[in-house]
């Protein structure tokens, strides 16, 4: 693992004085008594829904990313990529400064197979943005039936929404094929998949506003929840911390949603995903030279 330095550290110091003021602009709005009372007194099966169904959303995106790294070569059983994945998660929110999840995942497998780094860094690359096309398009599409949201923007805009909702996963597809030419015989897969993964996470959304009581308006929620995470997904806070309050804060006071479990909701969101991403540092691969040992296993 490589040493943290200090232009590294630096960055990590930034993205959490830029959360920590994301959070502070977020609770000069609202009462943060207000969201740990809604946090208290939700029911923990529901809790416990969403824990199960964001993890099931990690398997799945485990599985797309096993298949973008099969498709140029490297040959690891799910088993190990499994493990590599929530290692990988580990690093993402928890290492200071440390080289991340993606690019540890990257130097490991380069270590340990002929693939090069560059084309690692394509499957990596690949896998972040099929997974934010997807969350566009979901958002869009779901968008464009909300008449409180289209009611928000200009006619032109209403009209590009729909626009974009027809031509996200097109996009993708031609992106793939244009961009990632190594990986066209897995373009259908990789969009399948992360259909999957984003739906997985719209399930766990779904269960967190149900332990507050939430019984209305969730397809408005929905959409601000898929935009609150394209937010999150911007390397410049703390595993999205504050990104995601921002968003649902502004976005409820225009529309007619409780800004309270809005706000709670991307609170919640983000514990579980930092303790889903806890189980990374139990997790350990083999200390061998090579990935041949794996290539035999299943999983």
């Amino acid at each position: 693992m490589a040493k943290p330095n200090a232009k590294s550290a630096l960055k990590f110091l930034v993205k959490i004085a830029l959360s920590a003021l994301a959070i502070y602009l977020v609770f000069s709005k609202i009462e943060l008594d207000e969201v740990w009372s809604l946090v208290k007194e939700s029911n923990p099966f529901y809790l416990l829904g969403a824990l199960i169904f964001f993890n099931l959303s990690k398997f799945i995106s485990a599985h797309r990313l096993l298949i973008l790294f099969r498709a140029i070569g490297v040959s690891i059983s799910s088993n190990y990529n499994l493990r590599l994945y929530y290692i990988g998660m580990f690093y993402n929110l928890f290492l200071p400064g440390g080289i991340g999840g993606d690019g540890y995942k990257i130097f490991h497998l380069n270590k340990k197979s002929a693939i090069s780094k560059r084309e690692l860094l394509s499957a990596v690359l690949l896998d972040r943005i099929s997974g934010a096309a997807l969350l566009a398009f979901l958002a869009l599409a779901i968008a464009s039936f909300q008449e409180s949201i289209l009611e928000l923007f200009p006619s032109f805009w209403t009209f590009l929404v729909y626009i974009g909702a027809v031509l996200a996963i097109p996009a993708l597809a031609v992106l793939i094929r244009l961009a990632f030419a190594k990986f066209k015989s897995v373009t259908f897969q990789a969009i399948h998949w992360s259909l999957w993964v984003q739906l997985s996470q719209l399930v766990c959304a779904w269960f967190i506003l149900s332990a507050y009581g939430v019984h209305d308006h969730f397809a408005i929620y929905f959409v601000l929840f898929l935009v609150s995470s394209i937010a999150a997904m911007l390397p410049i806070s703390f595993g999205g911390v504050g990104l995601r309050e921002l968003v649902f804060l502004y976005a409820s006071q225009e529309l007619p949603i409780d800004e309270t479990a809005a706000v709670a909701l991307g609170l919640v969101f983000f514990l579980i995903t930092a303790l889903s991403s806890f189980i990374g540092v139990f997790l350990r691969l083999p200390s061998g030279d090579s990935l041949n040992k794996e290539e035999s296993s299943g999983f």
